[in-house]
């Protein structure tokens, strides 16, 4: 069942600052970024597209902040909490996700072919010079699409919710088990799991570097 924290119509928009606080995981998610690294000390970054990950939903947000100031942290915990959910109920990396996820939409400035209106967060359908991919009803829904588009490049368990990817009747299933696998299936480019991997680790440095981020600058920034 879709849970209906996610109300707003865009994920750019400053109002998420007044509404994630009703999803039943910020709280914990405060808990557990505040002053933690999570798992990632001395854990390098995990390429499997089935797998748990390593980093917190708090860590992931700071990061697209850094990443992207623009954003606010209220809006980037929303996205984190969001791919933790969707990926973690499929079984996906939900650190690979939301790594894929900065890769495809340049840290969710958008810009390219998709647009951020779409909620189409790792370029499904898009085309290179061409199409410009399928659309989404809601980021959630945009997420699910993804989450399960890598479950079925990565091997052939059956999906846990419904399908909302029209595109998946056309993947060769357990194609890509790794990040490394995506290149030339996933995206034409033949450097896209190099792009990935550096991703991921960027994010595992930063969480284990990142000074501690407090609870009023979750409400800071523009977004």
């Amino acid at each position: 069942m879709i849970s209906r924290w996610w109300i707003i119509s865009s994920p750019l928009k400053s109002k998420a600052r007044a509404r994630f606080w009703t999803h039943p995981l910020t709280f914990f998610a405060l808990l557990a970024g505040l002053g933690s690294v999570g798992q990632v000390q001395g854990v390098p970054p995990n390429p499997f597209l089935m797998a748990s990950g390593a980093l917190s939903p708090w860590e992931r947000a700071r990061f697209l902040v850094h990443e992207n100031p623009s954003i606010s942290l209220a809006v980037a915990l929303n996205f984190s909490l969001l791919y933790q959910e969707e990926a973690r109920s499929e079984g996906v990396n939900p650190d690979v996700a939301f790594a894929q996820m900065l890769l495809e939409t340049h840290d969710l400035r958008f810009g390219g072919q998709v647009q951020a209106a779409q909620n189409n967060f790792a370029g499904i359908g898009a085309i290179d010079g061409g199409n410009h991919g399928l659309s989404f009803l809601s980021p959630r829904e945009g997420v699910r699409a993804q989450i399960q588009h890598l479950k079925y490049y990565a091997g052939n368990a059956p999906l846990v919710h419904s399908p909302v990817n029209p595109r998946l009747i056309w993947i060769r299933r357990s194609c890509a088990p790794t990040i490394w696998q995506l290149a030339g299936t996933w995206a034409s480019d033949p450097e896209y799991g190099v792009k990935l991997n550096d991703l991921l680790n960027r994010m595992t440095r930063f969480a284990q570097k990142d000074p501690l981020v407090t609870v009023s600058h979750v409400f800071g920034g523009s977004g």
